[in-house]
């Protein structure tokens, strides 16, 4: 919904930690810093995989993922299946 409504201005997967995985957080139009957490509790939601998390950031609707770890930054088109 907060996707539609225009409030997100990108998305970043940042690693949790090499070997746990890891998470997406949306950057506003403000600036401000939202986590995507799981559906029933406050937790982060965690990806085993960089393409795990890119697939949801897709399902969501972004059409680009900033990727960062540590001082390393880059942006990938988020690919669309069957497009």
């Amino acid at each position: 919904m907060l996707f539609k409504a225009g409030v997100f201005e990108s998305c970043q997967a940042i690693p949790i930690s090499m070997s746990r995985g890891w998470t997406l957080k949306f950057i506003t139009r403000d600036q401000d810093v939202v986590t995507l957490n799981l559906q029933r509790s406050k937790h982060e939601r965690e990806f085993k995989s960089l393409d795990g998390a890119s697939a949801v950031a897709r399902r969501i609707g972004f059409d680009w993922l900033n990727v960062q770890i540590g001082e390393l930054q880059w942006r990938e088109k988020v690919s669309r299946t069957g497009s």
